[in-house]
């Protein structure tokens, strides 16, 4: 019975023994699991996430910082490329300006020149009619060329064209402008009607020869005198 009592007791304690190293087991595992946790809340703290994305940032970064280069290369040359377009085009617009400038010289000197021309053209003009003028007999010469139409006459090669025409239109129309004669009277001629009428003839007939003169040789200078003593002869 005692020995019975005895074996009770002893499994009794070892049970006990048992209970208390389950229970630290169990402890040291609690702790155990709760460090883990401790540090795995440790590594994923808000300070090592933002290192851990910066690494990955400047990881990725590393990767475009050729093509950064190459884009700030881009954009320098498109900046110079766009100054040195301004440039020539400031260039441009001055050797625009100075061609104008040519050009507006020129064309001064081209009218200098042609008022030039015109000038001496109407020299030669104004030289050929006071020449026929007074072959013809005109006595005013300055009032003759007031006159004067000289709009068809032409200088071609330097030599006057249509001048004839015009002196022979004015002695037509304008006769007050050719110098009076006067008639020489024969030594021992009548005064009296009758050699009033022998100098009518003598007019007359004097004005038929020179007409006959001027159809003959075709001259201007006959052809004046012809019409002269023409109106001559009708006066009287």
């Amino acid at each position: 019975m005692a020995e019975e009592n005895e074996a009770n007791v002893q499994q009794t304690q070892e049970a006990e023994e048992t209970n208390v190293e389950e229970e630290g087991s169990a402890q040291e595992t609690s702790e155990t699991t709760e460090e883990t946790s401790e540090q795995a809340e440790k590594t994923f703290t808000q300070s090592e996430l933002d290192e851990i994305i910066s690494k990955r940032i400047e990881r990725e970064r590393s990767k475009y910082s050729d093509y950064d280069d190459i884009r700030k290369k881009a954009e320098e040359y498109e900046k110079e490329a766009e100054e040195r377009r301004l440039a020539e085009m400031s260039e441009k617009e001055r050797a625009e300006e100075e061609a104008k400038k040519h050009e507006q010289e020129k064309e001064e000197y081209r009218q200098q020149l042609e008022s030039y021309k015109t000038q001496v053209e109407q020299e030669k003009i104004s030289n050929e009619f006071i020449k026929q003028a007074q072959a013809a007999n005109i006595a005013y010469v300055d009032d003759a060329l007031a006159l004067a139409d000289l709009s068809a006459v032409t200088v071609e090669e330097g030599k006057v064209s249509g001048v004839d025409d015009v002196v022979n239109s004015l002695i037509e129309n304008k006769p007050f402008l050719l110098a009076q004669q006067k008639q020489k009277r024969s030594v021992g001629e009548p005064t009296n009607n009758g050699g009033e009428r022998a100098t009518d003839k003598t007019a007359e007939q004097a004005w038929k020869e020179a007409e006959d003169k001027a159809k003959k040789t075709g001259r201007i200078e006959d052809r004046m005198e012809a019409a002269k003593l023409k109106r001559e002869a009708k006066r009287q």
